[in-house]
């Protein structure tokens, strides 16, 4: 039986006033311990109460909140017809936001379902990063990687040559693609259900079925086992991972430390709010060695380091 250790966290930022009149739909952790949230004052319905918009005939406002040294701005995008579910910053003066889902109408009209925006709100550029996604990570050199689920691999929404089959694609900053594990039979990835970063340039991923952990850095992949889990977010220090898994409702934390070629579960990491509760963040993000959580309307900022 593993050990549990709890550790004090204290929110880093609130989001009261925000929440007040818009939903959160995607956090994340920028490339300067910076926080960005993307909220929605109201979410596009699904078709036939089963399946995401892509592009809505009704526009939706949305609203970028960034926080950095204890400074908030808010960017306000509020004539949007795309469904966007996931932000990232590509540099210090530009947001991607992405949807999950795309159309493939035909060679001559492919939705493109990532945007990137100034710090003005002023639309640059737009790219089709394909159907499907589940994640999306911008690195610090502003390489784009997507990891997809199960639609985005196999086709859907018009797609017979879907650009996810790989189950991960790298892109660089202007749409272009760079990478993919096409050409890797050494797993099938079904679903890619997390994505990271580390310092060093690589570029780590969690998928089902094998339940593996890949690592990608200069084209090729090695691939480790993790003892027992699953996990949707997870930060990465070095042989050190911690991840967050959240299955049918029970959130848990877990440190794991590399042995060979597995990730084996060393403690159970118990997050305590200065109330005295324990965290149940309903949004949880993650860059390197870091995971960002927002819990109710508090962000808190957790940094693996910080574990034994």
């Amino acid at each position: 039986m593993n050990s549990t250790i709890k550790m004090p966290i204290s929110p880093v930022a609130n989001l009261n006033e925000e929440l007040k009149y818009a939903n959160p739909v995607s956090i994340a952790i920028g490339h300067h311990n910076d926080v960005f949230v993307l909220l929605a004052e109201e979410r596009p319905p699904l078709i036939n109460g089963s399946f995401p918009a892509t592009v809505t005939e009704e526009s939706y406002r949305y609203h970028v909140v960034h926080l950095k040294d204890g400074q908030k701005t808010v960017l306000h995008l509020p004539d949007e017809k795309w469904n966007y579910h996931y932000i990232q910053p590509i540099d210090d003066e530009h947001i991607l936001l992405v949807g999950a889902r795309s159309y493939y109408h035909d060679s001559e009209n492919i939705e493109e379902n990532a945007r990137v925006y100034d710090k003005n709100g002023q639309l640059i550029r737009s790219f089709c990063l394909g159907d499907g996604i589940w994640h999306v990570y911008v690195a610090g050199n502003q390489e784009i990687w997507t990891g997809y689920f199960d639609e985005g691999v196999h086709g859907n929404y018009g797609w017979k040559e879907p650009i996810g089959s790989s189950g991960l694609v790298g892109w660089d900053a202007t749409g272009r693609k760079m990478d993919s594990l096409e050409d890797d039979k050494d797993y099938y990835i079904f679903e890619c259900l997390a994505l990271n970063g580390d310092a060093d340039g690589g570029i780590w991923f969690y998928f089902s079925i094998d339940s593996k952990i890949g690592v990608r850095i200069e084209g090729r992949t090695a691939y480790y086992s993790p003892e027992g889990i699953g996990f949707k977010s997870f930060a990465v220090d070095g042989e050190k991972i911690v991840a967050y898994e959240d299955r049918w409702g029970h959130r848990s934390l877990f440190e794991l430390q590399r042995e060979g070629d597995e990730f084996k579960v060393a403690h159970e990491i118990e997050l305590i709010k200065p109330d005295g509760t324990t965290m149940e963040p309903q949004l949880v993000n993650n860059r390197e060695s870091k995971l960002l959580f927002l819990d109710r309307d508090e962000l808190y900022l957790f940094e693996a380091k910080s574990v034994g």
